[in-house]
């Protein structure tokens, strides 16, 4: 069975320069990964947690099309782009394409 599917990889460092507290920088991290997550990406954390104005995000698209994913990487840069902080490194990478599976059984789990 042939199956298409890509997955669109994001990997971003910010600064935050006004952030003075762990806090200020977990709240501006956390909206950031909501207003991912809310456009359907998976979305972690990454990299030294206790740097008081720099955050590593590392953010996950699936998609059965190419188009899906160059739409939905498209979209997350323009929120990666914003005020309250500084995008220091942005990468962005599309994965996989015409992967074949063994045939998978009727019915089966």
């Amino acid at each position: 069975m042939k199956i298409d599917y890509y997955l669109g990889i994001i990997r971003v460092e910010l600064f935050f320069r006004g952030c003075r507290t762990l806090k200020d920088r977990r709240g501006h991290l956390h909206s950031l990964k909501d207003r991912l997550s809310n456009m359907g990406f998976s979305v972690a954390q990454i990299g030294p947690s206790n740097l008081i104005q720099r955050g590593w995000l590392m953010a996950v698209f699936i998609s059965g099309t190419e188009a899906g994913i160059r739409r939905s990487l498209d979209k997350a840069e323009k929120l990666l782009y914003n005020p309250n902080w500084e995008l220091v490194a942005l990468e962005m990478d599309i994965l996989g394409d015409n992967e074949v599976l063994p045939d998978w059984e009727e019915g089966g789990v």
